[in-house]
């Protein structure tokens, strides 16, 4: 597994799970920068249209079905489906290790037509405890991605990135017990791992 890759226990992820379901923000958000802000790399021509799949395992952890993870996944899944017209696809999913300090990364994704990238991150970030996020470079497809950080009110940590480009959106939500060092690196691994075509 990559050295930088989040753990966690099984605790803040619930809380994390409850807060976001509602929309409710208790944390206290610790505002980390997570990457440079840069201009997105012009689009290529158009191509035909692009769909997400699971990876049988993220960063190395397998899937959970933790009602706990899979809470958060569907109720960001449900925002993103709000965004996205002509669906194509749509993923949500969780994985975590068995340990109760183990990792656990949740993602959810939707391909499709999203025409407005910067809104659709806004909104489907929202709900996250963290106040600010900071943009961070996101490669092909003329697309924009996000990242922040915060800490749970047990002092745990989470950090969520999002993207947007026209075809495709998603989440990624890392959470740990121990302080995140950046995650650009782990969240453009998966994300590719989820759309084969980006790069």
């Amino acid at each position: 597994m990559p050295k930088r890759r989040p753990t966690g226990p099984c605790r803040p992820v619930a809380l994390l799970a409850a807060l976001v379901a509602t929309g409710a923000v208790t944390f206290t958000s610790g505002c980390a920068r997570v990457g440079d802000e840069r201009a997105a790399t012009p689009a290529p021509t158009a191509t035909a249209s692009r769909t997400l799949t699971l990876p049988d395992t993220v960063l190395g952890l397998p899937p959970s079905t933790r009602p706990e993870l899979t809470r958060v996944s569907r109720s960001s899944l449900k925002r993103l489906g709000a965004e996205v017209t002509d669906v194509t696809s749509s993923i949500e999913g969780a994985y975590a290790g068995s340990a109760r300090n183990a990792d656990a990364v949740v993602v959810s994704g939707v391909s499709g037509t999203v025409t407005d990238r910067e809104g659709t991150l806004t909104r489907v970030l929202r709900p996250y405890p963290i106040t600010t996020f900071r943009t961070v470079e996101y490669g092909r497809f003329d697309g924009e991605a996000r990242c922040g950080r915060g800490r749970t009110g047990d002092k745990h940590y989470l950090t969520v990135c999002g993207w947007a480009d026209p075809e495709t959106a998603g989440v990624i939500a890392f959470i740990s017990a121990r302080r995140q060092l950046e995650l650009n690196t782990e969240f453009f691994e998966i994300r590719d791992r989820l759309d084969g075509t980006t790069g």
